[in-house]
């Protein structure tokens, strides 16, 4: 007797009990982050590497959901691969979402790189062979660049760590301060 009194008391809560194990909460109040950063980021790989510092700052920020906000970014440093390399300055867009401290970050955009020391090499040998000088525009590209990677920066702190891999870093990590 005392276990079916028990079998319908528990039965009789699991019915009338509401549940919420399997709700998901899509309007996530998350709290800020600071609107601007100041990065240094260093990255290599095997052959490649590449440095850079930026400025980034907050265009748009939301206050539900998992998207912290867009994220417009500048910077300038320089890139390596195998025997060529140089400066480049770079201007990204982004997004930057997740809760707390954690933080998925994906940003793209483009890149002016110079070619230096193709340049200086081309130009030794030209001078050599008695052909004119190659010009310097020749050596400029425009490329895209981008990284995906992880962030940790605490809602209002100033202290901001990243890593993951993109391009011209190749896999990077970073430090900055926001403010």
């Amino acid at each position: 007797m005392l276990k079916r009194c028990f079998l319908f008391f528990s039965l009789t809560i699991l019915c009338y009990h509401t549940s919420y194990g399997q709700d998901i909460n899509e309007t996530i109040d998350h709290p800020k982050v600071n609107k601007n950063s100041i990065q240094a980021t260093v990255g290599f790989s095997w052959l490649m590497g590449a440095y850079n510092v930026n400025y980034e700052r907050m265009i748009i920020g939301f206050e539900k959901g998992t998207l912290i906000g867009l994220w417009s970014k500048i910077g300038f440093g320089g890139w390596g691969v195998w025997s060529t390399g140089g400066p480049y300055q770079s201007v990204t867009s982004g997004i930057l979402t997740g809760a707390e401290k954690n933080h998925f970050e994906l940003n793209v955009g483009g890149a002016r790189m110079y070619n230096r020391s193709g340049y200086e090499r081309d130009q030794g040998i030209d001078t050599y062979l008695s052909e004119p000088q190659p010009l310097k525009s020749d050596y400029v590209n425009f490329k895209v660049v981008g990284t995906v990677g992880y962030r940790y920066q605490k809602p209002n702190g100033n202290f901001l760590f990243r890593c993951g891999v993109g391009y011209p870093e190749s896999s990077y990590v970073g430090f900055g301060m926001a403010f």
